[in-house]
């Protein structure tokens, strides 16, 4: 299928890490392409705002897009120019523009809101191969709130957790790849490293300033546990997400993982597969099996920082895996480490004298 997408043109799939991941299989110009479409964009490309690219690498962002829309460039071209506007006029509030909204008085109730929907972590670790993962508890959601809830909630929410991914995640992944010294490769599949001992593999070679190979994606892990039909309430609240995202945040996914996934899950895919690209498909892993799923997130992650939820328990009265991972909805006042630091980022980055974060 995927071959249809460039009819006459030669394909190589990319090096991909120990065949842990799906790799889109890239034109053999693709380098070249790159090129023209950063052409496009003035002579070193300072039509694209820097802000909307991870590590401020214009060219890494283009490839994003060009595989959004195929490596046509000219749909790539209009894709990119539309996200630039929408930077420019998207509206929360009266507040006009993706910097103006950064700047203005958080909004932290559409945040509460939003987490009580959707219980998740923005950044839980960092896989073995280095990518941040992003983790959500769907099943463990107040589906009740998705229709009640205004769509500038989940807007506004989409844009904080974009931002926060673009700006601060894939940056500090990009540092700590850098920063690791140098040393053996791993077998990220066996082994049993401490996260402060596992030196990433770089995506494909050593990042240098003008390479475009750099941590620019995470790996999500979807935990289905407890879903049900009514979690088709929160169908429109997806759509709402999955525009935002994939219109002008693309290509951010390295991996997805949907774990958990109940007898039901058949119904609700059939609502959620079409509005993906086929290509996103591609990344989605479905497990139903507990030993199954646990084996597959043991290839990416070290045992300890498998969340308690999705690790297979013994009668010896210790927990096992990672507690306390993702925020609750019953307990709207729990955040996660990584919830913190994203509110900390969020008060950061406003200018408004009634910024502090509200919640405890």
């Amino acid at each position: 299928m995927l071959s249809k997408w460039f009819a006459g043109a030669q394909l190589k799939e990319m090096p991909s890490l120990a065949g842990t991941f799906h790799e889109y299989p890239h034109p053999e110009n693709w380098e070249a392409l790159v090129e023209v479409l950063h052409s496009r964009f003035g002579t070193n490309g300072e039509g694209i705002p820097l802000e909307m690219c991870p590590c401020g690498n214009r060219k890494a962002t283009l490839r994003r897009f060009l595989v959004a829309r195929r490596y046509v460039v000219d749909d790539a071209e209009k894709m990119l120019r539309d996200t630039i506007e929408w930077r420019t006029n998207v509206t929360i509030g009266g507040v006009k523009g993706v910097e103006l909204i950064l700047k203005s008085k958080p909004r932290w109730d559409f945040i509460a809101a939003n987490r009580r929907i959707i219980p998740a972590t923005p950044f839980h670790c960092y896989t073995r191969q280095g990518y941040p993962v992003y983790a959500l508890r769907l099943g463990k959601g107040d589906s009740s709130l998705a229709t009640s809830v205004h769509e500038e909630c989940h807007v506004y929410s989409s844009i904080i957790r974009g931002e926060h991914l673009v700006r601060k995640i894939l940056p500090d992944a990009q540092s700590r790849y850098q920063n690791s010294h140098v040393g053996p490769d791993l077998d990220d599949s066996t082994s049993e490293c401490k996260e402060s001992q596992t030196l990433p593999e770089s995506p494909r070679a050593v990042v240098v300033e003008d390479s475009i190979d750099i941590f620019d994606k995470q790996v999500v892990i979807v935990d289905l546990e407890g879903i049900s039909m009514s979690a088709l309430r929160c169908l429109y609240v997806f759509k709402v997400i999955n525009s935002v995202a994939s219109l002008n945040y693309p290509e951010l996914s390295k991996a997805i993982y949907i774990v958990n996934a109940p007898s039901i899950f058949d119904y609700l895919w059939s609502a959620v597969k079409p509005l993906l690209a086929s290509h996103t498909q591609n990344k989605i892993r479905i497990y139903q099996s507990c030993a199954q799923q646990y084996e597959a997130l043991r290839e990416i992650l070290i045992e300890d920082d498998i969340a308690d939820y999705l690790t297979p328990q013994e009668n010896s009265g210790i927990t096992r895996g990672r507690p306390g991972c993702v925020t609750e909805s019953e307990y709207p006042g729990y955040r996660p480490e990584g919830v913190k630091h994203m509110d900390l980022w969020i008060e950061s980055m406003s200018q408004d004298s009634s910024k502090e974060c509200p919640f405890a």
